[in-house]
Order: structure tokens, then sequence, then C-alpha cells
């Protein structure tokens, strides 16, 4: 299976001038945790998650109306092309202890994968193999122990 199967194609973007405030309006909107942060022209700078905002603008009670995204996002993240396999997103994920991964084609952003959108994949896919194998089960092709 490759990234561009199940990568998201709807994407959440800010530019590094959104306030933390906006951002974290737009993450309510849409009901994410995370958001791409972009420069005119799309190109990707940075993400910004949930995590992000809570330890840098809250815990260090800083205002998140004059606090801009770029001051606290995570700048040039891991990225992965939408024709790698999901093997290697779930490689990099865990060396790199994220669960999120911008896809980027020929340097533009095309979509958004996460360890929640690999883990329904896979579920469907052995939910799939079950079905399957319950049939033959069935069929009696396999023998009842």
């Amino acid at each position: 299976m490759l990234v561009r199967q199940i990568m998201n194609k709807s994407l959440v973007t800010a530019l590094p001038t959104t306030t933390v405030h906006e951002a974290a309006r737009q993450m309510m909107e849409y009901n994410v945790g995370s958001i791409l942060v972009v420069e005119e022209g799309g190109k990707l700078k940075g993400i910004l998650t949930d995590r992000d905002i809570a330890l840098a603008v809250a815990a260090n009670s800083k205002d998140p109306g004059s606090t801009f995204v770029s001051d606290i996002m995570t700048p040039d993240p891991i990225t992965i092309s939408p024709d790698a396999d999901i093997d290697s997103a779930i490689r990099i994920m865990h060396k790199a202890h994220i669960r999120r991964l911008p896809v980027v084609d020929n340097g533009k952003l095309v979509g958004f994968l996460s360890a929640d959108d690999i883990a329904n994949a896979l579920k469907w896919e052995f939910d799939q193999f079950m079905g399957i194998e319950g049939a033959y089960t069935k069929q009696g092709v396999y023998a009842t122990v």
C-alpha cells in the first residue's frame, strides 16, 4: 500500500504570520490536531501541533493573539513522498517519534499522513483478510482443530 492511497488531501494550512489564536481556532473548527505552515505559493515551512501550542504558549503564559505560528512551529518537518510505501512511513514515524507526516511531491505539499490514517488502513486490510479467511473457513477449505 502506498502513502498516496491513504493520505489525507484535505489540508488545513496557515501562513507563518498567522497568530497562534487563529491557528488554534482553525484546529477547533476543522477538528484537527495540527496545521501545516506554508508560505505564499504553498511551500511547506513547518508544522504546528496542539502540543506545540500547549507547551510553548499556554505553559509559558504567552499571548496567543500576539504570538505567531512561526515562533513556535516545528520548522522543516520530516516529509514523505506519496509514492513511498506504508512500511517506510511507519519506520520514519517510529524512528523520529512523530505521529504526523506531511506528504510532498516535487517540493509541493500534496497531502498529510497521520498514525491514525495508517492504523485505519491497516485495520481495513485486516478486516478484509479476516472476511476472506472466514469465507474459506465456511466452505470447509480450512480444517477445524
